[in-house]
């Protein structure tokens, strides 16, 4: 029994150490610890109009204290005008919060968004624009593999650009820029690479 008692405790700093050393291990595998990522993600819209789409981005942490997503996304948008499809292109600005395999992760950013009514009559004029946006919010990123990142998004977004309408053979551009104020929900995956 004393022999049992003494290699015990032998082996149980011994023991503690290497389940240390394996959940170091486990910690510096994450997909959190590399500089460039490439995402893919569902989009929607809902406010002052409602879309759906597909965006991807591209992902640049040379620090582990911030970080930018560069993004591109293709949503249709609801519109009593015809078929209107809205491209924006911009930036996420964050600084993430990490706890373990997942991290809370505020943000900022700007975009520009090409916007297009394709009227339903054929040869009917176009009432196309450009809307400049700022948008916050915050994303929740939970790490399924080494490379492979599970994130969801929620932003806040305002947009300014001009009211119009494209009615059968008539199109309307208003003169004046107003905001538009839309929530926006992202979920998709990002593929990590490059490790600090």
């Amino acid at each position: 029994m004393l022999r049992l008692l003494l290699v015990l405790s032998v082996m149980g700093p011994a023991i503690a150490h290497a389940q240390e050393v394996a959940v170091q291990r486990t910690v510096d595998r994450s997909p959190f610890n590399n500089i460039f990522g490439l995402g893919a993600y569902g989009t929607g819209w809902g406010g002052s109009y409602g879309g759906g789409g597909v965006g991807a981005r591209i992902r640049i942490e040379p620090w582990a204290f911030v970080g930018v997503d560069l993004f591109g996304e293709a949503l249709l948008v609801e519109s009593p005008s015809g078929i209107r499809h809205d491209h924006p292109i911009g930036f996420n600005l964050y600084a993430p919060f990490r706890f373990g395999r997942a991290r809370l992760k505020p943000l900022i950013g700007m975009c520009v968004t090409l916007s297009f009514i394709e009227p339903t009559e054929p040869n009917a004029p176009r009432a196309d624009d450009v809307l400049v946006g700022a948008h916050a919010g915050a994303a929740f990123e939970f790490a399924l593999h080494r490379r492979l990142s599970f994130f969801a998004e929620a932003k806040a977004v305002v947009w300014v650009g001009h009211d119009r309408s494209v009615m059968g053979w008539t199109g309307a551009l208003d003169n004046t820029v107003q905001p538009f104020v839309v929530g926006q929900g992202n979920v998709g995956l990002m593929f990590h690479l490059g490790e600090r």
